[in-house]
């Protein structure tokens, strides 16, 4: 009998994903996702392929013997049910390409990820206004700042944020998501259970709760980053996006091809211009330049593009509100909206200079203190939390 003569399972089953996971092993080119996913499509099915016999495998016409050969070789090396129990062990969940809650964009690019891990609670209704954010690991000031914004206000809108969790515009707008009070959803390099890089632990926390979004990957619980894998995921975040909007990237930022691939998915992709000589513009305004992006100066130009109706808008009126402790929290208790000075600071908190200008620091970053010239500090519209 064919092996494609075998009935596709009624009802999707672990049974069927332990062997998503197993092709999802098989190294070098031979039986890579496309031939995978031209299999499923004829069988509806992978466990009969996965168990097929070399002289079934060699009746399908347009797989070459020596890839048959490769498969076979590997495939006594790997255990279907070992790699379910790890996934299962480490409370992570798998969507195999054929999965019914796998994401119905991503499915459709070119080449889908065979199966997305992921760590926290991502629902479908989270992808219906999806809009990725990328941008230079080492973002200026006025990075930073429209970072935190359009994230917060764009999740405030309804949108969902996603990045890649790297440090810079990607971390701080998965915060600006998160205190927005919106949906944000990390696709990472790793495995879904490592935090990279480790200085983001309070940002994965997070996402892994599934109270704020989800950390997703193609790569198998465990995988350790490699400078492939960068590159790799970024076609997973446009893939996952309706819209992908870059904010600052220098010649060679790996933000670009991010906007590359959107432009080839048929995303609409967005860019912030900068000034003409600032070396985090010339990414930005090359997009724009070249007609691949539309410019973008708010929020709301972003939205208005998209013609998305915002209907839980809130609005600059409603402050954020941030969580913090220690001498971060007494720092920004000693500022106001009125402009206050460094040396003051330093007098009323009692802090050594160094400490005092790592904490406020700290605290420009998370986007609730602004740094003017001469040293003077002043709040953004915030609430702490109780």
């Amino acid at each position: 009998m064919s092996i494609f003569a075998h009935e596709p399972p009624e009802l999707w089953t672990d049974d069927e994903t332990k062997y998503w996971l197993a092709f999802g092993q098989l190294q070098g080119r031979g039986l890579g996702h496309q031939r995978v996913r031209r299999l499923f499509e004829e069988a509806r099915t992978l466990k009969p392929l996965w168990l097929a016999s070399k002289s079934e495998l060699k009746e399908i016409p347009w797989l070459a013997h020596d890839v048959i050969d490769d498969f076979v070789n590997q495939r006594e090396k790997i255990d279907p049910d070992e790699l379910l129990a790890k996934v299962k062990e480490a409370d992570i969940q798998a969507y195999p390409l054929g999965h019914p809650l796998y994401p119905n964009d991503l499915r459709q690019i070119h080449d889908p990820p065979l199966v997305l891990y992921m760590k926290g609670e991502l629902n479908t209704e989270d992808l219906l206004h999806g809009i990725g954010i990328v941008g230079t690991r080492r973002p200026t000031s006025y990075g930073q700042r429209l970072a935190k914004d359009f994230g917060r206000e764009l999740a405030r809108a309804g949108a969902t944020i996603i990045s890649g969790m790297a440090v810079g515009v990607d971390s701080l707008t998965h915060w600006g998501a998160i205190e927005g009070g919106g949906r944000t959803i990390a696709v990472v390099a790793t495995g879904v259970d490592i935090c990279y890089p480790s200085s983001n632990k309070p940002l994965y926390s997070k996402l892994v709760d599934g109270k704020h979004g989800a950390v997703v990957s193609e790569f198998f619980p465990g995988t350790k980053p490699e400078k492939w894998h960068f590159p790799a995921r970024n076609r997973i975040i446009s893939g996952l996006s309706q819209a992908v909007l870059v904010i600052e990237a220098g010649e060679q930022s790996g933000a670009l091809i991010t906007a590359r691939l959107a432009f080839e998915q048929s995303r609409t992709v967005f860019s912030i211009p900068g000034r003409v000589d600032a070396p985090m513009s010339v990414g930005t305004n090359g997009l724009i330049a070249k007609d691949m992006a539309h410019l973008v100066a708010t929020p709301k130009d972003v939205l208005d593009k998209l013609n998305w109706v915002p209907s839980n808008y809130r609005g600059q009126e409603v402050p954020t509100v941030v969580e913090l402790f220690g001498r971060e929290r007494e720092v920004f208790e000693l500022i106001s909206s009125e402009p206050v000075h460094f040396d003051f600071l330093c007098e009323k908190s009692g802090l050594p200079a160094g400490e005092l200008s790592a904490t406020l620091t700290m605290l420009e970053l998370a986007g609730i203190v602004a740094r003017h010239p001469g040293d003077w500090y002043t709040r953004e519209p915030v609430a702490l939390a109780k």
